[in-house]
Parts: structure tokens; sequence; C-alpha cells
């Protein structure tokens, strides 16, 4: 038993080495402490590598005022430390005179207003007067908004109706008038022809010895009606090669430097019946537009008219045909 106690003994007092660590807190330093038979020895302390030199936070008081990592000015103080953190306030809780928003922290949660366009506030909305326009003009077309920058009503037809803002440029502007025109024109002739061929394609095939385009209800040929196929093949490269001829012409006077170009002026006046005078040339300009307006909303309706009826326009309107 004595033999065994005196190896033990011998064995723990071997030499040998082994580190003390003080708590284990971020950024605290280690001693070293060898022990032998006869003495002793402890190292100075020795760094940690992965915090030296950095700065530690300690909100709630734990590092010692005696500790080295205050001594070594490594604790940060809440009046020390930097805020880089912006601060929203959508309610406006912070005050104008508080710390943050002294410094800057306050971030408005939306962007800044940015005007584009003249504003008007009846309702005293804004709280700032700068970006207020009591002189803004308004849309003839829709009276509770402001008219668009882009249609200031030199336009012959220009009512100030753009409420999704597709002109934002000059030639945005000039290209959807041009569109406008054409499709307008376009839907005259539709508006006019599609009622006449109902009346008179019967009677024009019966003559000519033809099956009628119209079917039994009198309903014209259309994708809503059905019955396109019908039509002759010629007829419709017929219809795409003299459209295409008209569009590149309009294109080639478009891009021209003549002075007095107008969109869907084409020179095209075979009885002379366009005005001379500033004021009747307006005036026609004016007529066009509003026609060929109602025509593009007349053609749909026949379309969803008949669609929806099983009947032509005609028998539908009587009195009109």
């Amino acid at each position: 038993m004595k033999l065994s106690l005196a190896l033990l003994s011998s064995n723990f007092m071997a030499v040998s080495a082994f580190q003390i660590s003080s708590p284990s807190f971020v950024g605290r330093k280690s001693s070293i402490v060898r022990m032998s038979n006869n003495n002793i020895i402890v190292d100075a302390p020795m760094p940690t590598p992965d915090t030296e030199g950095k700065s530690l936070k300690d909100p709630m008081g734990l590092y010692s005022p005696d500790s080295e990592e205050r001594k070594d000015g490594r604790i940060q103080t809440d009046d020390e430390a930097e805020v880089s953190k912006s601060i929203y306030d959508p309610l406006g809780i912070y005050p104008n005179d508080s710390e943050e928003r002294q410094n800057g922290q306050i971030k408005a949660s939306e962007p800044d207003l940015k005007v584009i366009k003249a504003v008007i506030d009846p309702m005293n909305i804004y709280s700032s007067e700068e970006i207020i326009n009591n002189d803004a003009v308004m849309s003839e077309a829709l009276p509770f908004l402001t008219r668009p920058i882009m249609l200031d009503g030199s336009m012959v037809g220009d009512a100030g109706f753009d409420p999704l803002g597709f002109a934002q440029t000059e030639e945005d502007l000039m290209n959807y008038r041009e569109a406008e025109i054409k499709h307008g024109r376009l839907a005259m002739l539709a508006a006019a022809g599609w009622p006449l061929s109902e009346l008179f394609d019967k009677k024009i095939a019966l003559a000519l010895h033809m099956s009628p385009m119209v079917d039994a209800a009198d309903r014209a040929p259309s994708i809503l009606n059905g019955g396109l196929e019908k039509v002759n093949p010629f007829f419709w490269m017929a219809c795409l090669v003299g459209a295409s001829a008209i569009d590149v012409y309009g294109i080639s006077k478009s891009k021209s430097d003549d002075e007095s170009y107008f969109p869907g002026n084409l020179g095209f006046d075979p009885l002379g019946i366009y005005p001379k005078t500033e004021e009747g040339q307006q005036r026609m300009q004016l007529a066009e537009i509003k026609n060929g307006r109602l025509a593009m909303i007349s053609i749909v309706g026949f379309a969803i008219q008949e669609f929806v009826f099983k009947s032509g326009v005609i028998d539908q309107s009587p009195s009109f045909f």
C-alpha cells in the first residue's frame, strides 16, 4: 500500500505542463503554469490570437474594472460605440430633437417624392406647398386628372386623354397619332362595309350565280362569326399588297423633311375637298379623327353584338337599314 501511494505521488509530482484559463469570456487571456517537485513557475499571460486588438462590448458589465481587457482599452462603452445601422421610423415616434435624428440615423421608409408632372391638391393632402401647382391645366377628357405633359392641346383632337402615360416623348406622340389615323380610316371603311355587305351580299351573289358570304342569320364573316374560310385567298393577297404599299408610302412621307407633313397626310385628295384655309383644314382634320374614333368603337360593337345575339346588325336595327 505504501509503495502504491509513493508511486502515485511521484507520478503526480512529475514534471508536467497544463494551462489554467481564465473564465471563458471572449477575449480573455490565459496563463501557463508549470509544476515540478521543487517549484512552481507561472509564465506571463499570453493573448489569444483570435481577439487580440479587437474591440469588445460588455453591456452586462461582466468584465471587472481591473481586468486586463479594460486596462487595454478594448472594452467599448455605450457612448463610444459607433452606430452604423439605419433606423426606420414610419410612425414618427422619434422626436425631432432626439439624438437619433440629430445623428442622421432616422431614414425615410420611402424614397423622396420626385415631381414629374403637375400636382393639384384640392383636399390639402400634401404637407409641402413646393410640389403643388395651383395653375395646373386639367384634362378635358378626364377632368379629375391633370393634362399629360406631352398633350398640350396643339394637336387636332387632343383632349388630354392619356391616363396610362403612353406618350412620353414627342416621337412617341407622333407614332401614336399615325397609328390612330390608320386604324381610324380602316375602321370607317369597315363600319360602312359591314352592314352594306349584309344588305347586298345575297343579292349580288344570286345575280352572279355564286354562293353568298353571309350566313343564314345575315351575319358577315368575322373571327367571332366564322366564315372567313369562304373568302378567296387572292382577295386576301390583294388586300395585303395594297395595305403594304400604302403603309410603305406613308412611312416614307413621315420620314421625309417635308415641313408641311403631319400624321396621316398622304396627299390623297382626288376630289379636291380639302380646304385651303388653315381654319378649314383644322376642322376637316378634327372631323376625320372624331369619326375614326367612333368607327373603331362601332366595328368592335358590331362584332360583339352579332356574336352575342346570333343575328346580323341590319336585323337588330332595321330602322337604320
